[in-house]
């Protein structure tokens, strides 16, 4: 064996430390002792939280416009969604052709005197598919949902596939 340091020697110790070095953990606590004479300086006051709400009693005349607003609008979108379940059970019920066009029409009747020609709140595009599409294929396996109704289901169905596509903002195209 040669002189230490010699080439072929070898080293007997401790193997390096994993992890992050002394130097490093020393930098993160000076870092940290910074940050406590900041905090220090902004007054408690500023740190405690402050409602924005107005008190109970002190509404606005605007405020009370827009809630009554929103209250019609929530029922008539709750009036909307019954009048939409009671005619979507009527097509699921239909047994003949002549029945679930009847129903497709008069879905299609309420979809459009909305104003907003748009499904009512809380029902789901996809839901509303996936149960008339079953009643689809229950009755074209009868040998039933003729050319017609499929062409009047077509109709409504892109109607609302319409209504989900984002508007455009301005008077830009409209990209379809």
């Amino acid at each position: 064996l040669g002189a230490p340091g010699a080439a072929g020697a070898k080293l007997v110790g401790k193997a390096p430390a994993k992890g992050p070095s002394r130097s490093a953990l020393v930098n993160r606590r000076d870092a940290f002792r910074g940050i406590i004479p900041l905090l220090a300086m902004r007054p408690l006051a500023t740190l405690a939280i402050t409602s924005q709400y107005l008190p109970p009693g002190s509404e606005t005349e605007e405020f009370k416009s827009l809630d009554a607003k929103a209250t019609e609008f929530k029922r008539k979108q709750l009036e909307y969604k019954a009048e939409w379940e009671k005619l979507t059970l009527k097509l699921l019920d239909a047994t003949a052709d002549d029945q679930v066009m009847t129903a497709l029409k008069a879905l299609q009747v309420s979809f459009f005197e909305t104003g907003k020609a748009n499904l009512p709140e809380g029902v789901s595009r996809e839901t509303w598919l996936r149960r008339v599409r079953r009643k689809q294929a229950d009755m074209e396996a009868k040998g039933k949902w003729g050319k017609d109704v499929r062409l009047r289901f077509l109709d409504l169905k892109t109607a609302i596939d319409i209504s989900k596509k984002p508007k455009p903002m301005g008077d830009g195209p409209v990209m379809g």
